[in-house]
């Protein structure tokens, strides 16, 4: 994905990601399971992003934790639907609710605990 910005950004522009899977403590293949239920993604070990930043021709401007971001958004959702369960039930069905609901508390579990993390990156051409 980086080196398709490179194509993309001028010299001197800038792009600005997060990536919300750092693996930053012990994680277990079922909370694995559940934080990538929604979508695909890749766990990465601290320092890997960084390397592939500068694989790719950046340079990396600025760098910032956000886990407490993820931590408090997770924990707000999982918390705003579980008021309106009944209603997202019917729309979501019992299973689709009960599956956003371990998504949102595996992340919150996992960001709180610093054992998964987000970090940003605004990286430069």
């Amino acid at each position: 994905m980086l080196k398709e910005w490179h194509r993309v950004l001028k010299p001197g522009g800038k792009a600005l990601f997060t990536d919300p899977v750092v693996i930053t403590g012990l994680v277990s293949n079922e909370e694995l399971a559940a934080r990538s239920s929604i979508g695909y993604f890749l766990f990465a070990p601290p320092g890997v992003n960084e390397r592939l930043i500068q694989a790719a021709g950046f340079e990396l401007v600025r760098q910032e934790d956000v886990t407490q971001n993820a931590a408090a958004v997770s924990k707000g959702w999982y918390d705003a639907r579980a008021e309106d369960r009944d209603a997202l039930v019917q729309i979501e069905g019992e299973e689709g609710f009960a599956g956003l609901q371990r998504f949102f508390s595996t992340v919150h579990h996992l960001t709180s605990q610093r054992r998964l993390s987000r970090f940003a990156y605004m990286v430069e051409k």
